[in-house]
């Protein structure tokens, strides 16, 4: 019976046990499946960010379409306004319940509190001491301020922050981060509102609104208030499937770092003046540019300086002042940004 037993024993081991070449063999096919299905599903991931991304811009849009709709087509835009002609400014309730000033001395200022009074009652927790900036312009980063009936009723908002923008979103994560350009910071969104749809089509003799010395700084000029920001209506967009609308500034998805929308390689996710969504190579879209009242063009450029922390590098050793193209469409929302020539 022992020496049965034993033998069986031993068959068994044979049956069960591995060998040290068999065990490299299944380790080496394992890192081999491993390799080919990382990239896969890292692209994959890749991809489900970029759909949600195409997600939350279409919500913009889709509020956007609404307040429209509410507000006799009318383009998103603050409404609040200075006095005009000796007559009363204009204002909504939320001025004394946020207890922001309303002595306007132009609408810009009077945009300025309004934006400031939504942030202070909008704010999770409440901050009723955000300051009202001067000289602050605050169409250019806070054009979905005014949405907020029709997105939510909290900011910081996470619809309104693309999932690979680390620097936005952290403030998402921790909303008593201190941003590096200020609390208002707190408040923006990854989607850009090009500046076609708040400002007038053409310059006038004093009245600009251009590009300054690098991506994040403007110069804005009105010629006794007849420059208006704002008070643009849908009915003004001449060619709405090809006009770009709202835009993530960075192309996060097809890069292995985040790229400025005007890098060659640049894709980065926009929405159109009908709503549709897209991803467009900026290098193929128009190149964009100012119109003056004599029907002058003159080229829009943008210096890419990153002054937000973390820096967001320029990705290789191309030029860093590169052609303004949607940001600065020619002829405003009579122009034209992808799908045809230049129509002026």
């Amino acid at each position: 019976m022992t020496g049965s037993f034993s033998q069986s024993r031993k068959s068994s081991e044979r049956r069960f046990g591995f060998t040290l070449i068999e065990l490299l063999v299944v380790i080496a096919i394992i890192a081999l499946l491993v390799s080919i299905l990382l990239p896969a599903l890292s692209k994959t991931r890749r991809y489900a960010k970029l759909l949600k991304c195409v997600s939350q811009q279409r919500q913009l849009s889709v509020a956007q379409l609404t307040y429209a709709t509410d507000f006799k087509d009318a383009l998103s835009g603050f409404s609040w306004a200075a006095p005009a002609l000796g007559g009363p400014g204009k204002w909504g309730p939320e001025a004394a319940q946020a207890g922001v000033p309303t002595n306007f001395g132009d609408d810009l200022a009077a945009a300025s509190a309004q934006a400031v009074a939504i942030m202070r009652l909008r704010s999770v927790p409440r901050n009723m001491t955000i300051p009202v900036p001067g000289g602050w312009v605050p169409h250019i980063r806070y054009s979905h301020i005014p949405l907020y009936d029709y997105i939510a009723q909290r900011l910081p908002e996470p619809t309104l922050v693309c999932p690979d923008d680390f620097r936005q979103q952290g403030f998402i994560d921790n909303p008593s981060a201190t941003p590096s350009l200020g609390i208002h910071q707190l408040y923006a969104s990854s989607y850009n509102f090009t500046p076609a749809f708040y400002t007038p089509n053409r310059e006038t003799a004093a009245g600009r609104f251009r590009q300054d010395s690098n991506q994040r700084l403007f110069t804005y000029n009105a010629d006794g208030g007849r420059y208006k920001l704002g008070k643009r209506r849908g009915f003004e967009i001449k060619f709405p499937s090809q006009k770009v609308w709202i835009f993530d500034e960075y192309d996060r998805h097809e890069n292995k770092v985040d790229t400025y929308f005007t890098h060659f390689r640049a894709k980065p996710t926009v929405i159109l003046g009908d709503g549709s969504s897209q991803v467009v190579k900026s290098h193929e879209a128009n190149l964009g540019g100012y119109l003056l009242p004599n029907n002058t063009i003159i080229a829009a450029t943008i210096l890419y300086a990153p002054n937000e922390f973390p820096l967001v590098p320029w990705p290789d050793t191309s030029p860093l002042l590169q052609d303004g193209r949607y940001r600065w469409t020619l002829g405003g929302l009579g122009g034209r940004d992808i799908g045809g020539p230049r129509p002026f």
